[in-house]
Order: structure tokens, then C-alpha cells, then sequence
């Protein structure tokens, strides 16, 4: 049986660090992958299908690295069929209340924890038919002013692991302008140590997006063990701009504009 290696860094206190891949690329994983601690595969907003998930996550077993699969809702029949791709971790979005959170439990973990079906063809391939016996992350994410409200209550929940703080959501109900930093308003300060709060009270761990040096020594500041980096889309796009603008600077004797430099986001 495979150890969910994740989970056993997280158990030892080590801060995880994660890349976002939005783009339904395999290749992407294989060729940038290297050195993260997960990949957070995106089948809510990244252009993936269920196919684009496999493939993803069958990239990151290929290259050592754990994943974790975003998925696009908390239906029943979702859940557990994205947790038969043998992800390490299943987050799931918009979660506000217990009740919710109990529903996913519910989905993603066999009994007598929860009511989640078995069977799954990767998983039984890897696993054997014990596969049930490995470990799931369980991850939901808090993005509303609700949520933050109940993180304790859904927290408290067993089966819950991780409360993933949702910063753009966030900003975004808040009224705070989107490209702001997660450093530079004590609204979102607040609402992340709130969230870091309720995690540890009920012997969880908390999760964010700290793309910058200043954001990851905050949230890691505050108990956060599980971060996201930057995604594929970021990094591609700050690299192209910053060589785009020096090429055209040798050619033309012209320093073109490098763009915003905005590269702490996964969007």
C-alpha cells in the first residue's frame, strides 16, 4: 500500500509548497514539476476534463511529486469519482457550513467514517483491492465571509483535514481590489488568522496561495503548513514577458514594457 506522503509531511510539521496547473498539458507537470511538494491539479477553474485530471495526476506519480485534485463541485457522485483517480488530497470549493463539510465526508471516505462507494479502476490498479485502507487528504476551502465565520464548526468536523483560504474569493467579497496582496490589508490578514486559528484548534492544518516571499512568511507565520506557490500560468506568462521585453530591447534599442509582474497569483 502506497503511504500518502503529503499527509505524513503535514503530520511531521513541514511547511508543503504547491504548483498550480490549470493548463490540461501532462507535459507541463513533467517538465516543471520537479521540487514542489504537490501539484494542485484544477478540475474547477482550470480547463481540465476528467481526462485531463488522469493524466495530470498520473504526470505527477510518474515524476514523484503528490497531487491534489480540485474538483468542480461537491456532488456525491463527483467526489468519488475523482477520488478514484488515487489523488493524495481532493479539495473541494465553497465550502460554509458543517453540514456541507459532513456531506463531503461523507463522499470521500469509506465507512464507517463516511458513505464513499467503492471500486475505481486507478485505484485498484495501484492499491489492490485494500486500496480503501490508504489515506485521503481531505481538503475544503474556505472563500466566503460565511465560511470564515463557521471555521470552527467545519474544522471541528471529522474527516476534515485541511481549510484551504480562498484569497481571491475573498478580496472579491470583501471589496478589497483583486490584485492586492494577501499582506497589504488587514481585512484579509484577519480573516487568514482566523481561518489558521480554527484549523490548528481542531488538530488540522490550513492551506493558502502565498505567491510572494513577504506572503509565505506571513501565513507560515501564522501556522500555515500547506501553501500554493504561483501556477503554470503565472510563470509562463512573467518569464515571457520579462524576455520579450529584453529581446525587443536588443533589437529596437527599446525597453518594451515587461507587463505588471503579477506572477503571486495562480490565475
Amino acid at each position: 500500500m502506497r503511504k500518502n506522503q503529503l499527509l505524513e509531511k503535514l503530520r511531521a510539521d513541514q511547511v508543503v509548497l504547491g504548483l498550480s496547473n490549470m493548463y490540461p498539458a501532462a507535459g507541463i507537470i513533467e517538465g516543471m514539476g520537479r521540487g514542489w511538494d504537490f501539484i494542485w491539479i484544477d478540475g474547477q477553474h482550470g480547463e481540465m476534463s476528467y481526462d485531463s485530471c488522469l493524466h495530470a495526476t498520473q504526470a505527477c506519480a510518474a515524476t514523484g511529486i503528490d497531487s491534489l485534485i480540485r474538483v468542480p463541485g461537491d456532488e456525491y457522485s463527483t467526489l468519488g469519482r475523482f477520488a478514484d483517480l488515487a489523488p493524495a488530497a481532493i479539495m473541494v470549493p465553497m465550502v460554509e457550513t458543517p453540514e456541507q463539510a459532513q456531506a463531503i465526508v461523507q463522499g470521500l471516505h469509506f465507512p464507517p467514517l463516511g458513505n464513499r462507494s467503492y471500486g475505481g479502476r486507478r485505484v485498484i490498479d495501484l492499491d489492490g483491492r485494500e486500496f480503501y485502507k490508504r489515506e485521503l487528504l481531505v481538503v475544503v476551502q474556505i472563500e466566503t465571509l460565511g465560511a470564515v465565520d463557521q471555521a470552527e464548526a467545519i474544522a471541528a468536523v471529522e474527516g476534515v483535514d485541511v481549510l484551504f483560504f480562498g484569497p481571491d474569493d475573498m478580496k472579491m467579497r470583501m471589496g478589497i481590489p483583486i490584485n492586492t496582496q494577501i499582506t497589504d490589508h488587514p481585512k484579509l490578514s484577519e480573516a487568514l488568522e482566523k481561518t489558521a486559528t480554527a484549523a490548528r484548534n481542531a488538530g488540522g492544518w490550513a492551506a493558502t496561495v502565498a505567491g510572494t516571499s513577504a506572503g509565505l512568511e506571513m501565513t507560515v507565520g501564522m501556522g500555515y503548513r500547506m501553501l500554493v506557490g504561483g501556477g503554470d500560468i503565472g510563470f509562463l506568462r512573467a518569464l515571457s514577458a520579462s524576455r520579450i521585453a529584453e529581446f525587443r530591447g536588443v533589437i529596437e534599442g527599446f525597453q518594451g514594457d515587461p507587463g505588471d509582474g503579477e506572477s503571486g497569483g495562480v490565475y
